[in-house]
């Protein structure tokens, strides 16, 4: 038989389920790409000349969590949450005319975990979108034209969604073994979108080495949304080519957020960090 309850203790288990898998392989979310080739320095002068720009940067961020659902306390490093993930992909896209950018960053998993106590089993399966996308552009760039010093500013404002839908699968064996399993199927879903502000700086070195921070805020409880979200990244940037470039750097990201109401209301704090990689492709 299918349910799609959305109160303790499912609500419970939804979100300890979607705590273990958010930003798993991820990114939660991107913000103006200081790094990408783009923005940089070329081998045939710079490059932000160029009235139209595209890019596209696969990434990846190995990421450990911490969960807190009420009383209840998760901790999963990254081999636990690489384990449980069957398939996973990070990419951000981001598109450029002038001074004005657009960045989405989008995060998908599949992932599948089991447990059992007794007679019973559990089996678990998400499916999870995150998409971010903001509008904004560069604000100050004293930048040198030999990409050796200044520094470049980026703001941006947007919106990052969140779609989590979870089937669980309670099996429970008979005390007969002659008899059949009791199956119940329980089908939900967590759906929320958070209003952001992203800030981002960029620091060339030389011609080929630079380093990034990032920020971004939002939620504020409105609507649906995080009582509040943050999200910070510090990135070393190799440029490889003029239409190749090399980012690696630690991210930290936490977010808290409140569901239902009233004696159904449950409280979910998430904090993930790790090391990040990505490899940006300049396409024009």
């Amino acid at each position: 038989m299918i349910h799609r309850p959305w109160a303790s203790p499912h609500l419970r288990t939804i979100l300890t389920v979607c705590s273990i898998v958010i930003l798993a392989i991820s990114s939660l979310p991107g913000r103006i790409q200081a790094q990408d080739p783009l923005e940089l320095e070329g081998a045939t002068g710079p490059v932000n000349k160029e009235d139209w720009g595209l890019a596209i940067t696969p990434y990846a961020w190995f990421a450990a969590q911490a969960s807190d659902v009420d009383n209840a306390t998760l901790r999963q490093s990254f081999n636990d949450l690489a384990s449980i993930t069957n398939i996973g992909f990070q990419a951000r896209l981001l598109a450029r005319y002038k001074w004005v950018t657009f960045n989405a960053d989008w995060t998908y998993a599949d992932q599948r975990s089991g447990a059992g106590i007794g007679r019973t089993s559990v089996d678990i399966q998400l499916n999870q979108h995150i998409l971010d996308m903001k509008v904004g552009g560069k604000v100050h760039d004293s930048r040198t034209s030999a990409q050796d010093g200044g520094v470049g500013i980026w703001v941006a404002g947007g919106a990052r969604y969140w779609d989590n839908n979870v089937d669980l699968t309670i099996t429970t064996q008979p005390i007969i073994p002659s008899n059949d399993p009791s199956v119940d199927t329980v089908q939900t879903g967590q759906t929320w979108w958070d209003p952001v502000l992203g800030l981002a700086f960029h620091w060339p070195v030389t011609p080929k080495v630079s380093f990034a921070v990032r920020a971004t805020g939002g939620g504020l409880g409105i609507g649906n949304a995080s009582t509040y979200m943050w999200d910070a990244e510090f990135t070393a940037l190799f440029q490889l080519s003029r239409r190749f470039l090399l980012s690696a750097g630690y991210r930290s990201f936490k977010y808290d957020r409140k569901d239902s109401e009233g004696e159904e209301e449950v409280r979910q704090k998430v904090t993930v960090m790790g090391p990040t990689i990505g490899l940006s492709f300049g396409i024009f």
